[in-house]
């Protein structure tokens, strides 16, 4: 079920770029005019993204029989929380950084991927889309659907750790990108561990749009940081100095470990889903 949930978000996605890619060849072959990308604009990745998954978290509440307040409780968020999800989400991204060097120097993105990532990634133009795409819309519409359904339906079947593991595969599959799957896949595993810890789907969003702000930071720093300030080039591949590096893995041990001192040890939500399982009214 949490794969087919993913494919419906995959299946929306692909139906509704169709038209885009149908509106830029009459750009271009009938009003004999550059194509817009219209399928690389933030702004309407944004819209499909929101119809994509709202088409699918809607589904994984209607076969779970949830209402929405029901499966996205809003826990509070302490300040100690919050200290540890950043801290620990900004040395993630440090790390992730110099694993996506290494990655691109064993095996280089082809031209189409480079492109697209200077486009909706990396371009210093249009800075407020992306924000709107990276910092909002993704992180709210994939975390309720990947831990706020999946990973809270796989919970009541699987060990924490088996749920958390299936979840951050399936989001990273989602990407579609393997020079983002490493990422992504460490990215679920850190945001499912923070679920399982807090049962709250809002530290998640938090966590992911904490994460997913670095990207929008990153290319726009005043001063350059070999391997972590995008080049105009990405065939070219830097590494980060190994202080950076090191300052990374710092400050993700810290985060994790001031958010978990600062979260109780029995979180509500595996109890809940336990009982659910009981009845086997939970996705898995």
């Amino acid at each position: 079920m949490a794969v087919l949930l993913v494919l419906l978000a995959l299946g929306i996605q692909v139906a509704l770029s169709i038209p885009l890619a149908i509106a830029n060849l009459v750009i271009e072959l009938g009003m004999h005019r550059a194509a817009p990308h219209l399928e690389r604009q933030p702004i309407l990745i944004g819209c499909v993204n929101v119809m994509a998954f709202g088409g699918a978290i809607a589904l994984g509440l209607w076969l779970n029989r949830l209402g929405f307040r029901r499966a996205f409780p809003s826990w509070r968020i302490s300040n100690q929380q919050t200290l540890g999800v950043a801290v620990s989400l900004i040395g993630a991204a440090v790390l992730l950084s110099e694993a996506d060097n290494a990655f691109r120097s064993v095996m280089p993105p082809p031209r189409f991927i480079i492109n697209l990532m200077k486009e909706v990634l990396l371009s210093e133009e249009n800075v407020a889309s992306r924000v709107w795409l990276l910092v909002i819309i993704a992180p709210i519409t994939e975390e309720l659907l990947f831990r706020g359904i999946i990973l809270r339906g796989l919970l009541s079947r699987h060990r924490p750790a088996t749920a958390v593991v299936i979840t951050a595969i399936l989001f990273a599959v989602l990407h579609l990108n393997p020079w983002q799957f490493l990422s992504a896949l460490f990215l679920g595993i850190v945001l499912g561990w923070f679920y399982v810890r807090s049962g709250s789907v809002a530290i998640c969003i938090l966590g992911h749009a904490i994460y997913n702000s670095t990207v929008v930071i990153f290319p726009v720093l005043p001063w350059n940081i070999p391997g972590m300030t995008p080049s105009s080039d990405l065939t070219i591949v830097e590494f980060q100095p190994w202080w950076l590096d090191l300052a990374g893995l710092v400050m993700l041990v810290m985060g994790l470990w001031i958010f978990r001192r600062s979260t109780p040890p029995a979180p509500p939500i595996i109890t809940e889903n336990s009982a659910e399982a009981s009845s086997g009214s939970s996705v898995g």
